[in-house]
């Protein structure tokens, strides 16, 4: 890698260390100060949605600023349909889902605490996690990830700007989510940014991003609800079908891409 493409992963990874910065500065010094003065759902949509994506992004844009951008987009412009858009659901389930449970296992062998979002949390503020998860998160998050960063990171070309972008998308989770999580949430920004750039849209992934949160956040803990063995059958369930559909649609990919 040449010093200008270090120079430009550098900027783009300051930018968001930056966004990142804004976000959780607030979190612990703005926000206690507004306990008892606003209601609990007005700061807590000031913490997750106005202030990271108003000033922390102003942050972003701001140490970025001037920077090269290039809309990396496949020359065949796939157009997506549904059909697309439910195999790349089964694949980004079969890369994410089980590196994620092995993950959480192992964590919780060695005693270590998931900061995994919990079914009193998400169930007791209903709307709010509705909004946020399956509208919010995946409108700006893939602006953010997929549209912004890989347009700054396209002199590093196709794959180098979809795996740098995911790592950057999975490294704030540590902070929030914890280990299993980043590794999650690489995997899945690699298939979010693999649909944007064969597309040429950024729609694809806002949809399969909602639906992943759909299917491992609340589905998980809808099952464990209602019986604990019922998350145990999810989990076995997805494993044994997603992971075989995973394979066989990875080799179509990588023939079809080859020709």
């Amino acid at each position: 890698m040449n010093r200008n493409k270090v120079l430009t992963v550098v900027r783009v990874t300051l930018g968001l260390v930056c966004w990142f910065l804004v976000y959780k500065l607030y979190g612990v010094f703005a926000d206690p100060l507004l306990a008892g003065v606003l209601p609990s759902v007005i700061r807590m949509i000031l913490a997750s949605m106005v202030v990271p994506y108003t000033l922390g992004l102003g942050a972003f844009c701001l140490v970025t600023l001037g920077m090269h951008r290039e809309s990396i987009s496949s020359r065949d412009g796939v157009k997506p349909g549904i059909g697309m858009l439910m195999k790349y659901f089964v694949i980004q389930t079969g890369l994410s889902f089980p590196v994620m449970v092995v993950i959480n296992a192992v964590l919780t062998v060695a005693g270590v605490n998931s900061n995994a979002i919990t079914a009193d949390e998400l169930f007791g503020n209903f709307w709010f996690y509705i909004v946020l998860l399956l509208i919010f998160n995946p409108v700006f998050e893939e602006l953010l990830f997929r549209k912004m960063i890989m347009s700054r990171l396209s002199c590093l070309g196709t794959k180098g700007a979809i795996i740098c972008s995911a790592i950057l998308f999975a490294l704030p989770h540590v902070y929030s989510q914890g280990v299993a999580q980043m590794f999650f949430t690489f995997a899945l920004g690699l298939v979010w940014g693999y649909i944007t750039i064969k597309t040429g849209k950024l729609w694809p992934a806002i949809i399969l991003h909602s639906l992943s949160n759909i299917y491992c956040a609340y589905v998980p803990l809808i099952a464990a609800k209602i019986h604990p063995a019922l998350s145990v059958v999810f989990v076995m369930s997805t494993m044994s079908v997603m992971i075989p559909l995973t394979i066989v649609f990875i080799r179509k990919e990588a023939r079809a891409t080859s020709k």
